[in-house]
């Protein structure tokens, strides 16, 4: 069986922020507004410990250049065993809206297109350390997404993107071909259980 045969089925509403909404705040507001993630993930748990890509992400060669890249900054592999290192599988009409992600950095390889869509697109910097923006962020959810930029990607291109103040999403698939990407999380905190992805997302 093959280990795209074993992704985990993921059709979910959650805020841009990976929470569910919070109706404390008002409607509209970005945390009580939701997103559509629908997507199939491949778990750390299931990928065998001689995977070409389980030996990347563990070895030491990869975070050293990382880290030579952020010279000035921390950076770990992210603390989450179930999101830090991964495959996402994305069908027809599967998508991931406009999220940031819970870690500082990303490492993609898109393995395989869909035939159509998926495409990758972000709004740089929308919010910082010390200001969450949600006014920005409420527009860019009512489809003010101008200045939104569109990375396009060839089979075996790696992309090294900081989420977590970034708003980012993949547009919805089109065609009978699966969109295939390996992913390798990394933070700047060695632990932080508050930034775990939800358990319906990728479970335990």
């Amino acid at each position: 069986m093959s280990l795209e045969s074993k992704a985990h089925p993921s059709n979910n509403e959650y805020t841009p922020y990976y929470q569910e909404p919070d109706d404390g705040y008002p409607a509209g507001h970005p945390r009580n507004s939701t997103v559509q993630f629908a997507v199939r993930y491949v778990s750390r748990k299931l990928i065998p410990q001689d995977s070409p890509l389980r030996m990347l992400f563990e070895g030491d060669d990869l975070l050293a250049f990382l880290r030579n890249l952020l010279p000035n900054e921390p950076l770990y592999r992210y603390s989450d065993d179930r999101g830090s290192l991964n495959y996402t599988v994305m069908g027809t009409n599967d998508q991931l809206g406009w999220h940031f992600d819970a870690c500082e950095l990303v490492a993609s390889v898109l393995l395989r297109p869909a035939d159509f869509g998926g495409d990758f697109e972000y709004i740089p910097a929308v919010r910082s350390t010390d200001d969450e923006n949600f006014g920005a962020v409420e527009s860019i959810l009512s489809g003010q997404d101008e200045r939104r930029k569109t990375i396009t990607f060839q089979s075996g291109d790696l992309l090294l993107f900081r989420g977590r103040h970034s708003l980012h999403r993949v547009t919805s698939i089109e065609g009978t071909t699966t969109r295939l990407m390996a992913l390798m999380s990394f933070d700047n905190v060695e632990q932080a259980p508050e930034r775990d992805v939800p358990d319906d997302l990728l479970p335990p």
